[in-house]
């Protein structure tokens, strides 16, 4: 079994794990972000129920204003196999974000529910 405050804490999770973790937050036991990183058509053809935000890669500088204020919350960066979700996490680590942690094989090993 998990442990969600563990995983937390991890640079790198799985899809099972992101599955675990976002049933803890259901269920009011954990907090964090979900973040997608892939394009807008991307993510309008196939997203992991439960993403709180949508910062394409392509314009994070932009958009990453939207969740300046999450700085401290634990946030789990996803895209489609895992390389931009990367990119992400290591840009918003040296912008001051405490907990970033990146989905490892992205939303494509994510075996969950998806909308």
């Amino acid at each position: 079994m998990y442990k969600s405050q563990e995983l937390l804490q991890k640079n790198e999770i799985n899809g099972k794990e992101l599955e675990y973790l976002l049933l803890e937050r259901k269920n009011e036991r954990v907090d964090f972000l979900l973040l997608d990183v892939r394009e807008k058509y991307e993510y309008n053809e196939k997203r992991i129920a439960g993403v709180d935000y949508l910062v394409p890669l392509s314009d994070f500088f932009n958009k990453i204003s939207e969740i300046e204020g999450f700085k401290s919350k634990p946030i789990i960066v996803k895209c489609k196999l895992g390389g931009r979700s990367a990119q992400a996490q290591q840009h918003m680590m040296s912008m001051g974000f405490e907990k970033v942690v990146n989905l490892a094989g992205g939303i494509t090993h994510y075996e969950g529910e998806t909308i």
